[in-house]
C-alpha cells in the first residue's frame, strides 16, 4: 500500500498519544503509577487522541476523494 506522508505523520501523532495512554494505564494496573498518574488523568490523555483521530480520518477520506 502506498500512503502519503501527511497520512503517515497523522498516524504517528495518533499512535504517540495512544501509546502514552496505554503505558500509563498498564502502570496503573500494575500498581506502578508515576507521580501524578491516576485513572482520571489517563482518561484525559486518552481523550486527547480524538482530535488526532479526526485529523487522520479527514486526511484519509480526502486522499480517497470522499467528500462529506
Amino acid at each position: 500500500m502506498i500512503v502519503p506522508e501527511r497520512i503517515l505523520q497523522a498516524s504517528r501523532d495518533l499512535n504517540r498519544v495512544l501509546a502514552n495512554s496505554d503505558a500509563a494505564i498498564k502502570r496503573l494496573d500494575r500498581g506502578l503509577a508515576r507521580d501524578g498518574e491516576s485513572v482520571e488523568r489517563a482518561l484525559e490523555k486518552l481523550k486527547a487522541a480524538d482530535p488526532h483521530l479526526d485529523a487522520m480520518r479527514k486526511l484519509m477520506r480526502e486522499d480517497l476523494g470522499i467528500d462529506d
